[in-house]
């Protein structure tokens, strides 16, 4: 499902707001979308503890991590669903 705010998409909107790249930092989307600061979202990303994957492109520990952009719309989309669903549930 596609939460969509006046026919925009969500994939719209957010490659609007992330200028159209295909990798974003992690530490942009730890603090956006996650309410983590960026060392946290770096040690669960050591560990895989984060609701989407994450990639590094190089070898070197000093790389940064990176969020693909469609598993961050995936993301959104997703808990958007959740919260919606739980929404209307409570107005039975």
């Amino acid at each position: 499902m596609s939460v969509t705010l006046n026919s925009i998409s969500t994939q719209s909107l957010l490659a609007a707001k992330h200028s159209n790249e295909p990798l974003i930092p992690l530490e942009v989307v730890a603090t956006t979308y996650l309410g983590l600061t960026a060392s946290t979202a770096k040690r669960k990303a050591r560990i895989n503890d984060l609701p989407f994957p994450v990639i590094r492109l190089g070898d070197s520990q000093k790389a940064p991590w990176l969020v693909d952009f469609n598993h961050l719309v995936a993301y959104v989309e997703r808990v958007a669903t959740e919260s919606q669903c739980d929404w209307l549930r409570m107005q039975c």
